[in-house]
């Protein structure tokens, strides 16, 4: 990986994280964001937190050689039931456990592209989903984009409850 590539890498995944991060202190994170699934702000923090540690551990298998694949029981419903599972056992943390969590993936994600040595990137890998393969830069670029898309939607929730309480 150059070195160039590694610190776009890294600079992007700090910006969407600290992005993220920043709406957190002025919000209650109880609020609820999804109505379909009854998901609150905490819960799509540790959705990103369990990803990005999904994804840190997908990098660090690549460099020895393995894959890692999200663990599900049922292979038919993936990834929804992963990330149901994920956020049931997250309900059981307090807040703070969540967002300590969100830092402790964060640190882990960034340090699993800072350590990926050169001669392993770009790099091919089945991406920890599963259904689909590529190279790191392309994986680390959907999560920035996933974390970028939650903030979004929790930003459009604090508008609507805003508008609600007007």
């Amino acid at each position: 990986m150059s070195a160039k590539e590694k610190k776009r890498l890294i600079d992007g995944l700090t910006e969407a994280h600290l992005a993220l991060r920043g709406i957190l202190d002025e919000i209650d994170l109880e609020m609820p964001v999804y109505e379909d699934t009854g998901w609150r702000v905490r819960d799509i923090v540790g959705h990103v937190a369990t990803w990005d540690l999904v994804v840190a551990k997908s990098l660090r298998a690549f460099q020895t050689g393995s894959e890692y694949l999200i663990p599900v029981p049922n292979p038919e419903e993936y990834e929804d039931e992963f990330n149901k599972n994920a956020v049931l056992e997250q309900q059981k943390l307090s807040t703070q456990q969540i967002l300590d969590e969100f830092e402790t993936a964060y640190d882990e994600f960034k340090k699993a592209i800072q350590e990926i040595p050169d001669d392993l990137f770009p790099g091919d890998l089945l991406y920890p989903w599963g259904d689909e393969r590529g190279n790191i830069a392309t994986m680390v670029d959907y999560m920035i984009e996933h974390a970028v898309e939650h903030r979004d939607e929790i930003i459009k929730a604090i508008g609507f409850m805003r508008k609600l309480n007007g």
